[in-house]
């Protein structure tokens, strides 16, 4: 009986342009074009300059609310809750 010959997989070809893209904070769309990552996808990896990441357990439907809250008011989570700690430490 003969041996099955098991499939290759191909290596993957960059471009200089794929490479200088990545290098740049770029990603590559499944066509080719390169697409900038998006903000809110690299800001949620590194907490800015001088700050310091915070987790926290809270209810689920008080997390709702403060996103919701967040939304209204077009602003973060994070900002809100630096608020209202600021307020609690200053009372």
């Amino acid at each position: 009986m003969a041996k099955k010959k098991q499939p290759t997989l191909k290596k993957p070809v960059l471009s200089s342009a794929d490479v200088l893209g990545f290098a740049e904070g770029k990603r590559s769309t499944s066509k080719g074009r390169a697409t900038a990552v998006s903000e809110a996808s690299s800001a949620s990896r590194f907490p800015p300059s001088g700050d310091i990441r915070l987790t926290v357990n809270i209810r689920g439907d008080l997390h709702m609310r403060l996103k919701m809250e967040a939304v209204k008011h077009r602003t973060t989570v994070g900002e809100i809750l630096e608020d209202l700690v600021q307020q609690h430490i200053k009372g």
